[in-house]
């Protein structure tokens, strides 16, 4: 007998901008609500579809939170947590198709917004195509099972009110060996009650010489959590045994638009038989 799985893709646009036919841009929705004269504010995504094929889609509202793994965990059931503006979030269209190699504009507007707590409040807008995909199965007998795959896409909506704070720290920064290689491990804090979205990178000195510059993939703290860093070294530049310094530099902007720069700095031992 042919048996039916339904299968759900889904594309985080924290990282990924498109996915499985359909580009989403912007990839965010950030809002400061303390810029906005009216109860609401109105704003907009732009989605397009399959080169050759036209696609319908539906948008709907859910809530995520972010992990101290800097993912998004999605908690639609938290429908009373304050935080949550899915309930707030409304669209126009709700429901429409593309023509191939098309585009279309979606409205979003975002109502209330006076009612929101102070700090950062969030929804996530999800995309899903209306007709799914359906893929058959083999087995020994033949097909064995449907599979029927549903393409979703999240994009996450911030919107922060009131006395809001974006504030990082770096808490510690360590140099671990592991059996893959060389580590550095740093435990970065957000410590306002917005996130934090910071990009960096790590120098290796000797004395005043820069021994070699690692780059940092851009990361998203939550308001009130942390993130444990680990980023592999390469030491292939490092020639000779002595003390090096490793500096971890990140970079973020604040509540109110400002470059902010914080360090941190750990001593890496190298011997000649590591060389």
């Amino acid at each position: 007998m042919k048996k039916k799985i339904i299968g759900l893709l889904i594309a985080f646009i924290m990282s990924i901008p498109a996915y499985a036919s359909i580009t989403v841009s912007p990839t965010r929705l950030e809002i400061n609500a303390n810029k906005i004269r009216n109860n609401y504010v109105t704003t907009a995504i732009e989605v397009k579809g399959d080169a050759q094929k036209a696609m319908r889609y539906k948008a709907y509202t859910g809530y995520f939170k972010i992990s101290d793994k800097s993912e998004m965990i999605f908690a639609d059931e938290e429908k009373n947590n304050p935080y949550n503006i899915s309930s707030k979030v409304r669209f126009v269209p709700s429901e429409f198709s593309i023509p191939p190699g098309k585009s279309q504009k979606v409205r979003v507007n975002i109502a209330n917004i006076n009612s929101l707590p102070e700090g950062e409040s969030r929804a996530i807008i999800y995309l899903e195509d209306v007709n799914p995909k359906e893929m058959n199965v083999p087995n020994d007998y033949g097909i064995g099972a449907q599979l029927i795959l549903k393409t979703r896409v999240a994009v996450p909506v911030y919107v922060d009110k009131g006395k809001f704070v974006k504030k990082a720290e770096i808490e510690n920064l360590e140099i671990k060996r592991q059996k893959n290689g060389l580590f550095a491990q740093a435990k970065i804090l957000s410590t306002g009650n917005s996130r934090v979205r910071y990009n960096g990178h790590i120098q290796i000195t000797k004395g005043k010489k820069l021994i070699t510059e690692i780059p940092l993939v851009s990361t998203v703290v939550g308001s009130e959590n942390h993130y444990v860093l680990q980023q592999r070294i390469d030491t292939k530049e490092i020639k000779e045994a002595g003390d090096y310094t490793v500096r971890l530099i990140i970079t973020y902007l604040d509540e109110n638009n400002n470059r902010k720069n914080i360090k941190k700095d750990a001593i890496l031992k190298v011997t000649n038989e590591q060389i």
